[in-house]
């Protein structure tokens, strides 16, 4: 079969029209999340990382003016049942800069006044009236969501494809908390509006990665993968897979105290489910590891949700087979897929320019301005269905010790991303995000603790007040104070021995207001 779509996808290249500039100017919005260490750009267009009014759009650290990013954006591609053509639907094209989204809905004009990106706390939460997907609710310190669709063919590349339709809603979580203050978490959600099954289809992120100084002899980005690599780290073993990373060649920009990586790691990828077999091994058959009927029936309550973060299995996509990232493929400036027949081969695995199958490019280029793309698939995608693709932007500085392109500096960055995805991501108790705050301040120390830590709080005037330890749950695990205490700074310790590995919530109630802290306990 694959030898067939490689000749269908050939034959297409033969006759493919030359591609010419994307029309501008229709109605998109760029927003900056800035509320950890990691300032990115994004969009309602379906690109991130990218500023239209200077190029590059992600920095590192905040405040630092170290450029990380001059584009990135997901690709869709599938083969049209119907006519055997290839269609890639693409959120930034580093050729060009260009993207075949447009904000908002299918069926809404794309400069409706609701289709805007929404950020906690400035315009939270979305409208559920014209967006009854959207959420209501923020996970993390700054959530931010908007949708984007590739339903209007004047917005396509001219000569190169049509629609597949597909409308996206984005997710974009960010923590200000230790460990996870250098990552930013994305989450796609892709609708299939098109009225019709979708086949062969894939989908990934298009990175195209500047790191300080990428022009002309300046350029010397190099990139590489960690498919399935095992890491001894401070007598701890480290297991990191699905990520793509890249560093600045000679590890130098003029004016940087010192530069890092940075590294994309694929959290979540499309299911890979196969009815009579059990791919995970772990006594569920494929076909109902989704099925919460049959964990009722068939097994223990105790086995609902193996890994403790409150999440029932059949509801955790951490606990089912997916696909993982089944294609990484390098690229640069005089050497990339422009056209829809090029894109889908690459997100398929293959080399674009000789059909050849060529999954994973390990070898590490010679430096250069490098661009790469990770992708999942295939997988089907009937009419009105829906995926979920997760991923995570992460950065870590090389050290004092290590030496590029030694990957270690991203290993301990990317297996907290990795923790926070599995382990606690559907974290919430009531926050009271509209209540008035009574003047106070809240902290934790040290944050990951491991037996006991220190919380710390202030009252700029005497009031009755409970400090109590919540687990993700939102059931009570520790009463640490209930009483009226004086204005000024208090600190309590929490012994923490007696609990369990995961997150939890300190929260300072005043009568007047609430203080709201993650801790995060670790064995």
């Amino acid at each position: 079969m694959k030898h067939v779509i490689v000749w269908v996808i050939l034959m297409g290249l033969c006759s493919a029209y030359t591609r010419t500039p994307l029309e501008q100017g229709r109605p998109a919005e760029i927003k900056i999340h800035d509320g950890n260490q990691v300032e990115m750009c994004v969009s309602n267009i379906g690109m991130f990382g990218h500023a239209a009014q200077y190029g590059f759009g992600c920095w590192w650290p905040k405040g630092s003016g170290q450029n990380y990013i001059f584009g990135a954006g997901m690709w869709f591609g599938t083969i049209d049942s119907l006519t055997n053509d290839t269609l890639v639907s693409i959120g930034y094209g580093p050729h060009g800069g260009e993207t075949e989204f447009v904000p908002g809905l299918k069926d809404i004009p794309q400069n409706h006044p609701d289709a805007i990106i929404y950020m906690y706390p400035e315009n939270w939460p979305p409208p559920d009236s014209t967006f009854p997907m959207a959420p209501q609710k923020r996970v993390s310190d700054e959530d931010s969501w908007c949708c984007f669709n590739d339903c209007d063919s004047t917005c396509h590349i001219p000569g190169d494809g049509y629609p597949i339709g597909l409308e996206v809603y984005q997710w974009i979580y960010v923590w200000d908390e230790p460990f996870i203050d250098d990552i930013i978490f994305f989450l796609y959600t892709v609708k299939n509006v098109s009225g019709r099954n979708l086949y062969d289809c894939y989908t990934g992120i298009c990175m195209d990665n500047d790191i300080g100084n990428e022009a002309g002899s300046g350029a010397d980005d190099q990139c590489t993968i960690m498919l399935e690599d095992i890491y001894f780290i401070d007598e701890k073993l480290y297991l990191v897979d699905n990520l793509g990373y890249q560093w600045d060649g000679d590890d130098y920009n003029q004016g940087w105290p010192n530069s890092g990586a940075l590294g994309v790691d694929m959290l979540q990828t499309p299911f890979d489910l196969q009815p009579g077999v059990d791919k995970d091994e772990d006594g569920i058959m494929d076909q109902y590891e989704r099925d919460s009927a049959f964990y009722w029936d068939n097994i223990p309550e105790e086995k609902w949700d193996v890994d403790n973060d409150a999440v029932p299995d059949w509801r955790d996509a951490s606990e089912n087979p997916q696909l993982g990232m089944t294609a990484f493929k390098i690229f640069s400036l005089n050497y990339e897929p422009n056209l829809d027949p090029e894109r889908y081969l690459t997100l398929a695995g293959y080399n674009f320019q000789n059909g050849m199958y060529e999954p994973y490019d390990t070898l590490i280029p010679s430096p250069t301005d490098q661009r790469f793309l990770m992708s999942s698939g295939p997988f089907d995608l009937k009419a009105d269905s829906s995926l979920l693709f997760f991923f995570a932007v992460v950065l870590a500085d090389w050290g004092d010790d290590a030496v590029p392109p030694a990957e270690t500096c991203l290993v301990i960055a990317d297996h907290w991303a990795q923790w926070q995805y599995d382990m606690a991501w559907f974290l919430n108790i009531e926050e009271a995000d509209t209540v008035t705050m009574h003047p106070m301040s809240l902290t934790v120390s040290p944050n990951p603790v491991s037996r006991s830590g220190i919380v710390m709080f202030s009252l700029d005037t005497p009031c009755e007040c409970s400090l109590k330890l919540y687990d993700v749950t939102g059931a009570c695990v520790q009463e640490i104070v209930n009483g009226r205490l004086g204005s000024g700074a208090h600190q309590y310790r929490v012994d923490t021995r007696a609990l369990a590995q995961g997150t939890y919530f300190a929260v300072l109630d005043t009568g007047e207001g609430q203080a709201t802290r993650s801790l995060i306990v670790v064995r």
